[in-house]
């Protein structure tokens, strides 16, 4: 099992200067090394992490703990151009996260049991500016943030697993996305490709205990005031 860390973006909503935002602290730890930690903890034998603005930060914070990626097109991309520059180098299964998700072990613990070739972790109950999918016959047949919310689902927290038989496909569908232009889209926009081409995705779900996505100085501020929930 490997573990890659999505951690190339600036965070502008956080209004922070110089600082990667997944090197802000929560408690006693960063948020980038609480989420190394529970990978440590469930066996994960190779983490890499996919770096863009400020990327010397991140390396001097985490040394060689930890291997690295770095994305030279950061500032004109998004994450789906990260996958597609880390998908040149995974070689087995893995499970990926946004570098700004606090989740409880457990989430990353039933994520990791999933032996589907894709697998999201989703959260039934519905938050705002958060990318929400569209469930049935239990599977996700879209993931994106347009849908309204009385066809949602849900929403997807931004963990998922691939198995080690889907990568090459994932990456196929993404240097396709990438070659017609989409530098600047959320990965999620190859999922729902994949899905059209008859791709199952399947989820497990949170089952109610704490996750969080720090985009803003009130999520942080929200997070530092719970951050025992997460540790569970």
């Amino acid at each position: 099992m490997q573990a890659l860390i999505l951690a190339a973006g600036k965070g502008t909503r956080l209004d922070i200067k110089d600082t990667p935002k997944c090197l802000l602290k929560i408690g006693n730890t960063s948020i980038i090394e609480f989420q190394i930690n529970c990978f440590r903890n469930i066996g994960c034998d190779r983490i890499r992490v996919v770096t863009g603005y400020n990327s010397n930060k991140i390396m001097e914070r985490l040394g060689s703990s930890v291997e690295y990626i770095f994305n030279k097109n950061f500032e004109h991309s998004n994450n789906l151009y990260s996958l597609g520059e880390a998908l040149r180098v995974i070689d087995d299964e893995f499970i990926c996260v946004y570098s700004d998700l606090l989740f409880h072990k457990n989430i990353l613990e039933k994520c990791n049991a999933s032996t589907k070739e894709i697998t999201l972790a989703v959260e039934r109950n519905l938050r705002d500016e958060t990318m929400r999918v569209k469930i049935e016959n239990q599977k996700i047949v879209q993931v994106n943030k347009n849908i309204e919310n009385k066809n949602s689902d849900g929403n997807f927290i931004g963990m998922a697993k691939f198995s080690k038989n889907i990568k090459d496909s994932l990456y196929q569908n993404i240097k396709e996305l990438i070659k017609n232009g989409n530098h600047d889209a959320y990965y999620t926009l190859a999922l729902e490709s994949m899905i059209k081409h008859g791709q199952h995705i399947h989820f497990i779900e949170t089952d109610g205990h704490p996750w969080m996505d720090i985009d803003t100085k009130e999520e942080l501020e929200e997070a530092k005031k719970i951050e025992r929930e997460f540790v569970g």
